[in-house]
């Protein structure tokens, strides 16, 4: 069970950061650096997980839409239709220890660039 969690959440770290898509790279490294530097202390780490997993999310519904109008042509609803009904399918056929490593994942990241900050606010 713990090694099927650890294999799930490095599979997130490789699929999510180290992918070679730096947009979607940039939207996570964005969404984590947004919610480090609004958290206050380390006990709202699981609130601004969270608050990076919807802004994530959102980022990636963002670029699709852009991407849909692109190719699809001058309908921009239509493209943002169809894109809000493949992300609500992916995400409602997403396992729950997928959601479990998203969220571990970038817990990690938050946690590790909110103590950068903190130690570099003490100094």
């Amino acid at each position: 069970m713990l090694e099927t969690l650890l294999n799930d959440v490095i599979g997130v770290f490789r699929s999510t950061f180290m992918s070679g898509d730096w947009v979607g790279l940039g939207i996570a490294a964005g969404s984590v650096i947004v919610a480090s530097l609004i958290m206050q202390r380390g006990t709202q780490v699981a609130s601004m997980t969270l608050l990076a997993l919807v802004l994530f999310a959102l980022g990636g519904f963002v670029r699709g839409v852009i991407g849909g109008a692109q190719t699809e042509g001058a309908d921009p609803a239509g493209a943002a239709a169809g894109q809000f009904d493949a992300s609500l399918s992916q995400f409602s056929s997403m396992q729950a220890g997928s959601l479990l490593a998203y969220f571990l994942a970038f817990m990690v990241l938050i946690l590790v660039i909110f103590l950068v900050k903190s130690v570099l606010n003490r100094g």
